[in-house]
């Protein structure tokens, strides 16, 4: 039996995730280079791009998308509004965050965020 999602139904697909490293939360998130360039397109000549995302309490987050003037290696990453985030939401080295698309029409943004809780010797995700 074949089921079809319905119009009504919320949609969410993910766009990246990544474990937090000791740069991530401490400097700047490194932003995957695959997932910048097929889903943020900066201006001709520009090397940063202000995009805002919506976190699991419905409050929206402007971040920085920054990258290097050299295209081949572009390095992307978040600047502006990131260590902000990262304070407010206590994120820590080894923590998970995902970028999401919400909404039939990808209508915005989300973050979420998945704590690594380490419990009687086994690793466990958690909001």
């Amino acid at each position: 039996m074949h089921m079809q999602s319905s119009e009504s139904e919320p949609v969410m697909k993910e766009l990246c995730s990544k474990i937090l490293t000791a740069t991530d939360v401490g400097v700047r998130f490194s932003f995957p280079t695959a997932t910048m360039r097929e889903h943020f397109k900066l201006l001709e000549g520009s090397q940063s791009l202000d995009f805002q995302v919506r976190d699991k309490y419905s409050k929206v987050w402007t971040f920085r998308l920054y990258t290097r003037k050299n295209d081949g290696h572009p390095k992307p990453v978040l600047t502006k509004g990131w260590l902000d985030f990262v304070k407010r939401m206590g994120l820590k080295v080894g923590d998970k965050v995902i970028f999401v698309l919400h909404g039939n029409h990808n209508d915005h943004l989300g973050i979420l965020v998945k704590r690594n809780i380490k419990l009687l010797g086994s690793e466990h995700w958690a909001d």
